[in-house]
């Protein structure tokens, strides 16, 4: 057999196929120089000598390793993991017994005729040659090639080498990035499988660079293709949402942005490993820990994630986060993180031996001892998603929502949301199930199936799902100014078949948060305001509890109108009802999940929902009034000794076009939007501690100018115990001038502005070319 070194021939087709003459990488040194290098097993050995809980860990991959000795894998995935342990534990104890079973077992592979495990992909036209379980077995192959590289003779190594090129890394590049047989583009499975499957092979090109000299022209080009798949902005003509965001976030669930990111980090971190060059630049990826960690919330037994689409509520991001930790990006957030999700089931990254080796230093965990440091509200206003929280310690409360792309994992749900309190999921995504059972398109993807508005029943078109959203929805104008909350969200796009207008706002206030639907339907119809939840649900008079546990939620429709005070449903026609939906249980197709229908009265081509949520707590429960006028709905709250007034302009909800929504709301002039005012119980709703402008370009009273913009904007002004301070946002330039009321300068998004003539004036403008 002739050596793969010596055949430089095919080096030189390889550079031309796949991307011109090749530009070799710098190696670091000699093997090992991956995961099991000298470096980062010896620094595995101090941590194994200083911490009893990585000595543990370390007791427990030996004798892993001990047990395969003789044991046979009962399939690729045990395989896979037999060879990780084993090569730890050959660099960890230098026992040739351990490189010998590795050994055997990439023989195993390498003996392969065809590396497909998913055999009907072979039946396809054309054929897949690669399936996502190469990709991993490519991964684990290529680490261990590396890790037991001094154990093998040059035959040995020859034949392995070729073995693995044969079987996988040539099969990959031909589906996935090679021109001249290439079957699929970032357009088609690009998101996730194209990540694990490609990527999985450049870690396995780069263990054999030594041993093929294709292989820097292969690796070069799965680098570029890096690049490609990080920053790939979508397809209109294919109805294909864009990969990331700006901010790091994912376009589906945590748990296939943990997959996909995975799969490109693992070749990340073994190009740091290896070479001195860096790898492409993927400057979306720089925010993917943070977006993790902003979808999770802390419990006393672990933590769950948001759930949209085909999410698990106990999976995580922890084997992504993983390896930036590997690469170096190791802010104490990030193994906060890990520590946060590590109770959950398969969440301890340390415990895989390819992770053992970047165990944390003492230092390093006391740091994440003291949280993530972040805001406790986040928004991705590139793929449509929000989180708030009450704070970032276990058991808070919790709001998240999405209204972006549907397709594929992600579900007909634009506009839902969740709310998880005390620790207990209590308004819910009704998750997913085996995606084989008919229930999988027929119940859990569809929008029946979370917390949206139907109008007769319908909503998104159930052929979203699999042929996607052309038209999206969208998340904005997140306003987070402490005890008041505010992101609006619009689902028009997915459900413009049945919507000409669908926007929900949630308004969040000290412990009540509202939540404001402006529908508008092309045609009359029943509006339906739908709740799933988990626990029991009961209704008392006008409202309805939510319970799970401890765990309490006060569900309390205001407008279009409230539900009964008692009696039966058919004596009040006029006012809401409540019906009850027959869903399923998350991951649980077999057992059924009831949820609550809230019916509007009459029927109508445009209604207002407005709903109060209350989660249980330490205070009493918010007292709430309703008033509605031709002009505007009022919700009136009285909590923790102030009254908050939140309007709802009826003129501003699209009815008037080329005419401003000019009204006068609790005796101020404003084309506001929504108009919220707060001020001491006993006070005067003429002088309010802040007020909070949603949309708005003017607020006035008594002759008195309190907002000037010629655009509109989000604005909230406070005054507080340091002073007075103002949120905005707006146009990409805008003027906005802010009443003083005798302060000498107010703090506008953290910069103090001076006050002239009692007028501050905070100025964005384009910068210059």
């Amino acid at each position: 057999m002739k050596s793969l070194a010596k055949v430089s021939c095919l080096a030189l087709m390889a550079a031309a196929v796949l991307g011109g003459t090749a530009q070799a990488q710098t190696l670091r040194g000699g093997h090992p120089y991956l995961t099991f290098s000298d470096k980062h097993v010896a620094q595995f050995k101090q941590r194994v000598a200083e911490d009893a809980k990585a000595r543990d860990a370390w007791t427990k991959t030996r004798a892993d390793a001990d047990a395969v000795l003789a044991k046979k894998p009962a399939n690729d995935r045990e395989l896979n993991a037999a060879l990780m342990d084993l090569s730890l534990t050959y660099r960890m104890t230098g026992e040739r017994k351990y490189a010998d079973r590795a050994k055997a077992l990439l023989e195993v592979y390498a003996g392969r005729a065809n590396w497909v495990t998913d055999k009907p992909l072979l039946a396809r036209s054309p054929v897949w040659n690669s399936d996502l379980g190469m990709g991993t077995s490519a991964y684990a192959y290529g680490l261990t090639y590396d890790a037991i590289y001094d154990a093998l003779t040059p035959a040995e190594r020859d034949r392995l080498a070729q073995g693995l090129v044969k079987g996988a890394i040539k099969p990959i590049l031909g589906d996935w990035i090679d021109g001249a047989n290439r079957i699929h583009s970032l357009d088609t499975m690009g998101h996730n499988w194209f990540s694990h499957i490609v990527f999985g092979a450049g870690v396995a090109a780069i263990a054999i660079k030594t041993d093929a000299p294709e292989a820097d022209a292969w690796v070069r080009r799965i680098d570029e293709a890096a690049e490609e798949w990080a920053n790939y902005d979508g397809s209109a003509i294919e109805t294909k949402p864009q990969h990331f965001a700006a901010n790091g976030a994912f376009v589906e669930s945590i748990n296939y942005a943990d997959f996909a990111a995975e799969g490109y980090l693992r070749f990340r971190r073994a190009w740091l490993d290896a070479f001195k060059e860096k790898p492409s630049p993927t400057p979306r990826l720089a925010g993917l820990a943070d977006y993790f960690i902003q979808n999770v919330y802390p419990t006393d037994a672990g933590a769950l994630s948001t759930n949209f689409g085909d999410g698990n509520p106990t999976a995580s991001g922890a084997s992504a986060i993983a390896e930036l930790w590997a690469a170096g990006d190791q802010p104490a957030r990030n193994l906060w993180y890990l520590d946060t999700v590590r109770p959950n089931p398969n969440q301890d990254v340390f415990a895989e031996p390819e992770n053992l080796v970047q165990w944390p230093s003492a230092k390093a965990r006391a740091a994440a001892a003291n949280g993530p440091g972040l805001p406790t509200s986040w928004i991705d206003r590139d793929l449509g998603a929000a989180t708030l929280r009450s704070s970032w310690a276990p058991n808070a409360t919790f709001l998240a929502l999405r209204s972006g792309f549907t397709w594929n994992h992600n579900h007909a749900d634009a506009g839902s949301f969740i709310l998880w309190h005390k620790g207990k999921q209590l308004l819910i995504d009704s998750g997913n199930s085996s995606y084989a059972r008919p229930e999988y398109d027929g119940y859990y993807r569809q929008s029946v199936a979370h917390n949206v508005v139907t109008l007769n029943g319908q909503a998104e078109p159930s052929s979203n799902t699999y042929n996607g959203s052309h038209f999206v929805g969208r998340v904005d104008h997140l306003v987070d100014a402490g005890d008041l909350r505010f992101v609006w969200a619009d689902a028009t796009g997915p459900n413009a078949r049945t919507f000409e207008r669908k926007y929900r706002s949630f308004l969040w206030i000290g412990d009540m948060i509202l939540v404001i639907d402006d529908l508008k339907g092309w045609e009359p119809g029943q509006f339906e305001w739908l709740l799933h939840y988990e626990g029991e649900a009961k209704r008392q008079g006008q409202v309805i509890t939510v319970r799970n546990g401890e765990a309490e939620v006060a569900v309390r429709p205001l407008f279009p109108q409230t539900l009964p005070d008692g009696g039966l449903f058919t004596d009040y026609p006029e006012l809401m009802r409540m019906a009850e939906g027959k869903g399923l249980k998350d991951h649980a197709p077999d057992e059924a999940q009831p949820y609550l229908r809230l019916q509007a009265p009459g029927v109508t081509d445009r209604t207002k929902f407005v709903v109060a949520l209350t989660p249980n707590g330490g205070a009493s429960a918010p007292r709430i009034e309703r008033v509605e006028t031709k002009d505007y709905l009022l919700v009136r709250l009285y909590q923790k000794g102030e009254v908050t007034e939140v309007y709802f302009n009826l003129l501003a909800d699209g009815r008037i076009r080329h005419r401003n929504a000019n009204a006068t709301l609790g005796g101020w002039e404003t084309d506001a939007y929504i108009l919220v005012l707060t001020y001491p119980e006993g006070g005067d709703a003429r002088k309010p501690r802040r007020w909070f402008v949603a949309d708005g370009s003017y607020l006035r009273r008594d002759g008195k100018v309190a907002l000037d913009s010629l655009s509109k904007a989000f604005v909230v002004k406070a005054s507080t115990g340091q002073g007075v301070e103002a949120s905005i946002q707006g146009q990409s330039t805008y003027a906005v001038r802010l009443a003083c009321d005798g302060a000498r300068s107010i703090k506008v998004d953290g910069v103090a502005k001076a006050c002239e003539h009692d007028v501050a004036l905070a100025r964005r403008s384009l910068p210059p070319g």
